[in-house]
C-alpha cells in the first residue's frame, strides 16, 4: 500500500497544531475547511510561571511552522497577527527584525525535528477535516506520541 500524500493546507495546520501542543500550548480545535487552529488563551502558561520571552518563541514558532511544513501556503493573515503579538512580546528584550529572523530559524528547525508527526497528523486532518483538542490528545496518546 503507497503512503497517501497530505494536502498543503493539512501539513500547514498541521504543523500549527504541533508546534503548539510541543510549546505546552493547547489546541482548542483545528479545521481545514475554516483553515484555523484554535488555541487556548496564554494565560496558562504566563500562570505557569514561563517567562513572556519563551511564551513569545512558543507563539511565533506556532505561527510559523505552517508556511515551514507547507512553503507554497504563505503566511495566513492569522498567523500573521499571531506573529505580530510574538513579536510584541520578543521586543521587550530585542530588536523585531532579529526576532524574526531567529523565529522563522526556529520553526524550520521544528518542522525538520518533527515531519513524521506533522504528516501523520495532517494525514488525520485530511480524512477528518476537524477535531477538538481531545480527539488530537487522544491521537498522540494512541500512536504513543505524547511527552
Amino acid at each position: 500500500m503507497t503512503k497517501q500524500i497530505p494536502s498543503e493546507i493539512a501539513l500547514h495546520e498541521a504543523a500549527h497544531v504541533l508546534a503548539a501542543i510541543r510549546n505546552g500550548i493547547g489546541v482548542l480545535h483545528v479545521s481545514l475547511d475554516v483553515g484555523e487552529v484554535i488555541l487556548e488563551p496564554p494565560g496558562d502558561s504566563l500562570e505557569q510561571g514561563h517567562h513572556y520571552s519563551a511564551v513569545a518563541a512558543s507563539y511565533a514558532i506556532i505561527a510559523l511552522a505552517g508556511r515551514a511544513a507547507a512553503p507554497e501556503t504563505g503566511v495566513s493573515e492569522a498567523d500573521q497577527v499571531l506573529l505580530r503579538n510574538a513579536l510584541f512580546l520578543a521586543s521587550l528584550a530585542d530588536p523585531p527584525d532579529e526576532m524574526c529572523r531567529a523565529f522563522s530559524a526556529l520553526a524550520e528547525h521544528f518542522v525538520a525535528k518533527y515531519r513524521d508527526e506533522i504528516e501523520h497528523l495532517a494525514g488525520i486532518l485530511d480524512r477528518r477535516r476537524a477535531m477538538t483538542g481531545t480527539e488530537i490528545a487522544e491521537i498522540f496518546r494512541r500512536c504513543g506520541r505524547h511527552d
